[in-house]
């Protein structure tokens, strides 16, 4: 969307258009300039006060680890009432029973330069740079407390000229019914570059906006998108709704890449240092997309403690993420085989490879290793189960059948007022469609952590299963204090490989020549500054311990047509 006209908080009339009559809420958002330099985003709510004459509103407040959201609120005014603070989360609004009220108040950034790939986590707070945006709607929208079912419309402000944005809030500027918790999960970026490219798939729009140049032309990556956005719909049978994917800038840093986002409830808000390539993204993106099935679809996560489950919501998305990429063709058998090996690789040398489930519970999100375990954990479940069915069923069902199964289940449940939710429900519905009893395997491998190992013969004539012994990548330098040193190499151990060649303190690392992070069989080669004269630093990364891996290799010299038959057989399709 890309209109004009010019914002500056002063001159906006404090009473615009009135809300709609049939929209409790009426939500604006405009980007307001100074000396032509964007310096906050100007929110407007326009709602009926409480009946007894006193509404709370909630301020931003956290998301995704984020917290104090409501530092960046400005200027908080109101017309209709008579406001005071209630804890710096909160304002009390009082009014007279059912009054009209308007709420302004501008947002400021976070952040004071452009978010890098340094930062601890996802930009989730407001980036407002002098010439782009990039916001969360629970970090920019405040709300009448009490009011998160209560109908919701949305529009744009005035905006700058020759500023473009866009976000799926235009869903509900366009007409879409939705409620106050569907304004506050959403995101929403402008730019005067920015750049919005829309596909049909399945006969509704999908949009893509990216924000800054990229390496990879975006219409092709747009297409790239729609094609993996289209397979998981025929999954699921399901032509599905409007989605919009927001891509926003990260400073790189060299010699790490940097790729998060979170899924919201009909868009994907995606961060990415600006050396990413589209290959880099397209497996995260197809990730969240399914979440859009997995769980809340079949059967949903508990409010407490929903890191339990998951083994389940996550790691069953990675498993049909890979399946579907390769249905698709938008991924070639060699990159199925290679995920499914760095699953293997990352999960065999994991640290917290055995932890039981409680502990998931409890370090999810303060433990970068426990937080990769469940996907690991859930995605080689899957296949492990999807064979037990497979072998039971003499061939006739596989975990596809299963999850089929339960969202006709969940949606059945729902109607009936009945609540399973998904990680529950799917043992149950993998017994009903042929598979066997999995109470005593949930035990062992979720609740108590034993170690999951795939059957050798799990893929038939198409790659074989081999165990291998290796020894634990080991970098030799702390990799993340280097990095918060704006990459000065700092922490090599003198014990190790990186040491015996020459690697040391103080060093400035300018680029990885070769070497992947977290595997020990290839070598590292680093180009350094050496206090002002540049050299190679060759290594082997093997640390001093040894574990025990699968790994599958796929079969060599498999014919055009083999290939087909075995990108159908691993695909599940």
């Amino acid at each position: 969307m890309k209109l004009r006209g010019f914002l500056a908080l002063a001159a906006l009339p404090l009473l615009a258009a009135a809300a709609p009559p049939d929209t409790a809420i009426q939500y604006s958002l405009s980007p307001s300039l100074e000396k032509g330099e964007l310096t906050s985003l100007v929110v407007e709510l326009r709602f009926t006060g409480d009946a007894d004459g006193e509404t709370r509103l909630r301020l931003p407040e956290a998301w995704g680890g984020k917290t104090e959201l409501w530092r960046q609120v400005r200027d908080v005014a109101v017309e209709g009432a008579t406001v005071r603070e209630d804890g710096p989360a909160a304002r009390l609004l009082t009014h007279a029973p059912q009054a009209p009220l308007l709420v302004r108040y501008r947002v400021v950034s976070a952040y004071a330069q452009d978010p890098t790939v340094a930062e601890k986590g996802n930009p989730y707070a407001p980036i407002v740079r002098p010439r782009w945006f990039s916001v969360l709607g629970t970090a920019v929208f405040a709300e009448p407390e009490g009011r998160d079912s209560a109908p919701a419309g949305f529009r744009w402000g005035p905006l700058p000229e020759g500023w473009t944005v866009a976000s799926d809030l235009d869903h509900i500027a366009r007409g879409r019914p939705s409620q106050v918790g569907d304004v506050l999960q959403s995101v929403a970026v402008g730019a005067p570059d920015l750049k919005v490219v829309t596909r049909e798939v399945a006969g509704t729009p999908f949009r893509f906006a990216a924000l800054g140049p990229w390496r990879f032309d975006v219409e092709t990556f747009t297409d790239l998108l729609a094609r993996v956005l289209s397979a998981q719909r025929d999954y699921w049978h399901d032509p599905g709704e409007s989605y919009f994917v927001a891509l926003s800038p990260l400073q790189p840093v060299p010699q790490h890449l940097s790729l998060g986002g979170t899924g919201l409830d009909d868009s994907f808000s995606l961060y990415a240092g600006t050396n990413s390539e589209a290959e880099q993204m397209r497996h995260l993106v197809a990730h969240e997309y399914l979440h859009t099935w997995n769980a809340s679809r079949l059967g949903g996560l508990p409010e407490a403690d929903e890191a339990l489950d998951y083994w389940f919501s996550e790691g069953f998305t990675d498993f049909l993420t890979s399946r579907l990429l390769l249905r698709s063709g938008v991924w070639s058998l060699e990159e199925f085989v290679e995920r499914l090996n760095q699953t293997l690789g990352a999960y065999a040398s994991s640290p917290v490879r055995d932890a039981p489930n409680a502990r998931i519970g409890k370090e999810f999100w303060s433990d970068p290793q426990v937080e990769r375990l469940p996907y690991q954990r859930g995605m080689l479940l899957a296949f492990l189960w999807e064979e037990r069915l497979r072998k039971a069923t003499r061939g006739r069902r596989d975990l596809d059948d299963v999850l089929l199964a339960q969202l006709k289940q969940a949606d059945a449940n729902e109607r009936q007022g009945v609540k399973a939710f998904a990680a529950a429900l799917f043992p149950r519905v993998y017994r009903e469609t042929g598979g066997p009893e999995l109470s005593q395997e949930l035990e062992r491998y979720v609740e108590r952590g034993e170690p999951v190992r795939l059957p050798s013969g799990l893929f038939g004539s198409c790659a074989r299963l081999v165990t291998r012994e290796l020894p634990v990548f080991d970098r030799g330098f702390d990799g993340e204090a280097t990095r918060r040193a704006g990459n000065v190499v700092t922490g090599v151990r003198p014990d190790s490989p990186a040491y015996a060649v020459g690697l040391r303190d103080g060093m400035t690392l300018v680029k990885r020549e070769a070497g992947k992070p977290g595997d020990s069989r290839v070598g590292y080669v680093l180009r350094v500054d050496d206090h002002g004269t540049e050299r190679l630093i060759r290594y082997q990364p093997e640390g001093k311990e040894r574990f025990t891996t699968q790994e599958v290799l796929l079969t060599p010299g498999l014919t055009p047509k083999q290939r087909a038959a075995c990108t159908r057989s691993m695909s599940g399709s």
